[in-house]
C-alpha cells in the first residue's frame, strides 16, 4: 500500500502550525519532507506526521504547558521517586549496551538522575497539581526528556533568594550559583553539576521554565538564556546525546 501523503498545507493543518514553521521544520531536518520527484513540490507521509507527534519532546511540552493536563501515560509517569530511580536503573543498563558511548553513559545516567531528583525533592508536599514527574527516553534519537508540573526554579529558589524577579534570573542562579544550606552541606550543586558535566561532553540540555528556556552544550560556556512564547508550568528537560 502506498503512503498517504499530504500537500505542506493539509500537514501544517493536522499538526496545528503554519506552512513557515514546517519550512523551517524542513531546512532544519526536524521534521523532512518527501518529494516524489527532484522539482515536485514538498509533501508529507501522514504516517511520519503521527510519529512526529508522538515525539516525547512534544508529550512532555504538551503536559507541562497544558492548563488542566491529565496524568501521563503510565510507561512516562513516574508518581514517586522510587518509581523514577527504578527506571533510571534500567535506561543505565539499556545505555551500558550502546556502542560508541562507553565514555559518556554513566554521565547521561548522572545528570538524568540530578534533574529528576531536584523535581522530586524541591517539591516535595507543595505539587501545585500533579505531583511525581514525566520521564521518557529513546534510545535511537539517543533522547532524554524530563518534565515536572511543580513550583518552577523561580519560586523555588525565592524561598532563599527572594531578591530574584524573573525566570530568567533563576535560571542563570540555578546553573551558576551554590546556595547554601544547613552546614556541612553544600546544597543547590546539582544543576551546576550537570553544567559542567555537558561543557565537557558531547551532551546538550534543552532547560525550559515558566517563561525563560536555557541551552547548554559542550564548551559553551556562556549561558544561553532566552524568553520563549509560551509559560511552562513547572519545568522540563531535554537532553541529547
Amino acid at each position: 500500500m502506498e503512503p498517504k501523503l499530504l500537500s505542506i498545507g493539509d500537514a501544517a493543518k493536522f499538526l496545528g502550525v503554519t506552512i513557515q514553521t514546517l519550512r523551517r521544520w524542513d531546512a532544519s531536518g526536524k521534521l523532512p519532507s518527501f518529494r516524489p520527484s527532484p522539482t515536485s513540490h514538498r509533501y508529507y507521509k501522514q504516517e511520519d506526521l503521527y510519529l512526529f507527534i508522538n515525539d516525547l519532546r512534544i508529550i512532555a511540552k504538551n503536559w507541562v504547558i497544558n492548563v488542566t493536563p491529565g496524568i501521563p501515560q503510565n510507561d512516562y509517569y513516574c508518581p514517586s521517586s522510587d518509581i523514577f530511580q527504578a527506571r533510571l536503573i534500567k535506561m543505565q543498563n539499556e545505555l551500558g549496551k550502546i556502542q560508541n558511548i562507553e565514555k559518556i553513559f554513566s554521565l547521561i545516567v548522572s545528570i538524568t538522575g540530578e534533574i529528576g531528583n531536584n523535581s522530586f525533592d524541591h517539591n516535595l508536599g507543595i505539587w501545585p497539581d500533579i505531583s511525581g514527574i514525566f520521564f521518557g527516553y529513546d534510545i535511537n534519537k539517543k533522547l532524554v526528556v524530563l518534565a515536572d508540573r511543580g513550583q518552577g526554579i523561580l519560586a523555588t529558589l525565592k524561598r532563599v533568594k527572594p531578591e530574584l524577579n524573573n525566570n530568567e534570573e533563576a535560571l542563570k542562579v540555578a546553573f551558576t550559583e551554590i546556595i547554601s544550606g544547613r552546614a556541612p552541606e553544600s546544597r543547590g550543586n546539582g544543576l551546576k553539576f550537570v553544567r559542567n558535566v555537558i561543557l565537557d561532553n558531547p551532551i546538550s540540555l534543552l532547560f525550559q521554565t515558566g517563561e525563560a528556556e536555557l541551552y547548554l552544550e559542550k564548551g559553551k560556556k556562556d549561558l544561553d538564556i532566552k524568553t520563549t512564547d509560551v509559560q511552562f508550568h513547572g519545568c522540563i528537560a531535554i537532553i541529547n546525546f
